[in-house]
């Protein structure tokens, strides 16, 4: 298999498993600590990974440790990522969390590019531009209707929607720079599992420090031990292929497809029953997955034409 269709099948993968995940998680929050629910999952991908690297790969974890800063940098990013992916999903539609979220990302890769971080965000060709400018008025047409009360769901009034959009855009921000600085890991020679590992153990630690501080009454062991392992189920394989995809595809065209996640989130919904349909939802996410498929086509274009010309 060609490498980019082994990154693009990573990445597709990585998009349909991450959204059974928010609609998920979107339910199990409602009644669980999203801070003592990280520090318990997040902890043991910290050990099972790391362990790994250390016994199985010991010269990756020398490599990771010679580059403090990037290992810094992507520790303090998931810190940020995942706190403000954990909170917004509880105040929101998982649709519109997973949507605002993704679609920050290419508009962030290209934002990193004009200011001259380094080649991620350069738009390649016609389709690109619209598809991302397509998802640029998606994402201001899904925060309105989420501030004005007409998405399916905001645990709480229009403070809550404002909280919860501001720390979903937040998390893609984030997530967009940790995907740069875990390409130049993978560059360094470090692998996938490897990086994995290393790049969560502070926010294992804060999250640990906030459950200690805020977690009155710790939930029954048996519904938190099958709460634990149905995280890190739902967690690690989708964590694993992205981390793959990205040591293979460009920031851009990962950010693009995973833009293609809404759809995934919005039947799941309806599935699962618990968040009400809104027509307005319907209507942003139809104008955004326009956007992501044009966005998408135009990146998968220039990457299977930058190997052809390899």
């Amino acid at each position: 298999m060609h490498t980019v269709t082994a990154g693009l099948i990573c990445a597709l993968l990585y998009v349909v498993m991450e959204s059974a995940q928010f609609v998920y998680f979107g339910k199990l929050f409602q009644q669980l600590s999203p801070f003592l629910f990280g520090a318990l999952v997040f902890g043991l991908i910290v050990l099972v990974f790391a362990g790994r690297t250390i016994i199985v790969a010991p010269q990756e974890f020398k490599r990771a440790l010679a580059l403090p800063r990037l290992l810094l940098a992507i520790n303090l990013g998931a810190v940020v990522t995942f706190t403000c992916y954990l909170l917004s999903v509880r105040l929101l539609e998982p649709a519109i969390t997973y949507t605002v979220s993704a679609g920050t990302m290419p508009l962030t890769a290209w934002v990193l590019f004009k200011t001259g971080m380094r080649e991620q965000g350069k738009l390649r060709n016609r389709a690109e531009a619209t598809g991302i400018l397509i998802i640029f008025a998606s994402i201001v047409f899904l925060a309105v209707i989420t501030l004005g009360g007409l998405s399916g769901f905001v645990r709480g009034g229009w403070t809550a929607a404002a909280i919860g959009l501001l720390l979903t855009i937040a998390d893609g921000v984030f997530f967009t720079l940790i995907l740069v600085y875990s390409q130049r890991l993978s560059e360094a020679g470090i692998g996938a599992a490897a990086i994995l590992g290393l790049r969560l153990p502070l926010y294992v630690l804060v999250t640990g420090a906030l459950a200690a501080g805020t977690t009155q009454v710790l939930p029954p062991l048996a519904p938190l031990t099958l709460a634990v392992l149905a995280g890190f189920l739902l967690i690690v394989p989708p964590l694993y292929l992205l981390q793959r995809a990205a040591a293979i595809l460009s920031t851009l065209t990962l950010s693009a497809i995973t833009t293609l996640g809404p759809l995934v989130i919005l039947l799941l919904q309806w599935l699962e029953g618990r968040v009400a349909y809104s027509t307005a939802t319907t209507i942003g996410l139809t104008l955004y997955m326009v956007g992501a498929a044009t966005a998408a086509f135009g990146s998968v274009n220039a990457e299977t034409k930058t190997v052809a010309t390899d």
